[in-house]
């Protein structure tokens, strides 16, 4: 009998009949997305002036699926959740916990000899990496570094313990993705195409035909890009570290700079939310699938851009 899910320190097979599908905790892995700042936009300038001074997360959801061994069982752990307060969720293959509260049970499957089925739960207050109370490994670039001979690793070349990852095209605020063990897999896309031009003075008269449009003045709106990743590291312990790292320099105060090598040039963006996590493999290496989108503010093709 394999225990992999721990209830506030209780092994849940062997005390409910219940344990999670393969790749069902996928959503636990998601970071949490920023809760929406404060910010201006200027009608003859570009993007939008952005307040980045405090950064805010949402709450995060979590949807886990799961298998009983019975029919009663799944009921069982829904009565057993349903009493008020938080549960500690644990993952032995993840080698982290979570503090969360039943929310829905959105989906459940009965079959003659077992149930599939499936609970929301919700982080209300996400730990940041580097916070007091956090299974992290510091909150900076600073801290990251000071880990990294724990991990054979050294400040500038250190890609998920000596994976050997190539250095990335793209820098986070002068770092390679792959520092972090970060690899970008799709992204030109979307990176190449122009945001929308903002809306300038315009007038429709009834008596004529189209309208009126002060066309000597061209901006661009801000604009979202989803970038398709991976992180790749060489232990679980070495994923954790490589994430934690990578999202607080996400979520520093002040917008980060993007720097793609191809096009020689940097633009400002802000980390909006994290999505699509999958676990590929946990054991040599550990590969991790997941998107991210950026929102750019400021963001202006040049002639002559390739990638």
């Amino acid at each position: 009998m394999i225990n992999n899910l721990y209830i506030d320190d209780q092994p849940a097979r062997s005390q409910f009949g219940v344990w999670i599908t393969r790749d069902g905790y996928s959503g636990l892995l998601a970071f949490p997305a920023l809760k929406e700042p404060e910010a201006n936009d200027w009608p003859e300038e570009d993007g939008v002036e952005v307040d980045l001074s405090d950064l805010k997360l949402e709450r995060k959801e979590i949807t886990l699926s799961l298998l009983a061994d019975t029919n009663t069982a799944a009921t069982d752990l829904v009565a057993y959740l349903s009493d008020p307060g938080y549960h500690r969720f644990r993952i032995p293959s993840l080698g982290r916990e979570w503090r969360l509260r039943l929310a829905e049970h959105p989906e459940n499957h009965v079959y003659p000899l077992q149930t599939a089925f499936s609970l929301k739960l919700v982080e209300d207050v996400p730990l940041r990496p580097g916070s007091e109370n956090s299974q992290g490994f510091g909150k900076n670039r600073g801290d990251f570094e000071e880990n990294l001979g724990s991990f054979g690793g050294n400040p500038g070349t250190f890609s998920g313990n000596s994976i050997g990852l190539p250095k990335s095209r793209y820098l986070l605020d002068d770092v390679p993705f792959s520092d972090y063990g970060v690899v970008i897999d799709i992204s030109r896309s979307a990176l190449l195409k122009a945001p929308a031009a903002k809306l300038n003075m315009n007038r429709t008269v009834s008596t004529e035909d189209g309208q009126l449009y002060d066309a000597d003045h061209l901006v661009f709106q801000k604009k979202e890009v989803t970038f398709n990743c991976h992180f790749k590291a060489v232990s679980i312990e070495a994923f954790w570290q490589c994430y934690d790292a990578f999202f607080a320099a996400l979520i520093q105060p002040g917008e980060r700079q993007l720097y793609v090598e191809e096009i020689g040039k940097a633009y400002p963006c802000y980390y909006k939310n994290s999505s699509s996590f999958e676990v590929l493999t946990l054991a040599g290496p550990v590969i991790v699938k997941f998107n991210l989108t950026l929102v750019f503010t400021r963001f202006r093709l040049e002639g002559g851009t390739t990638i």
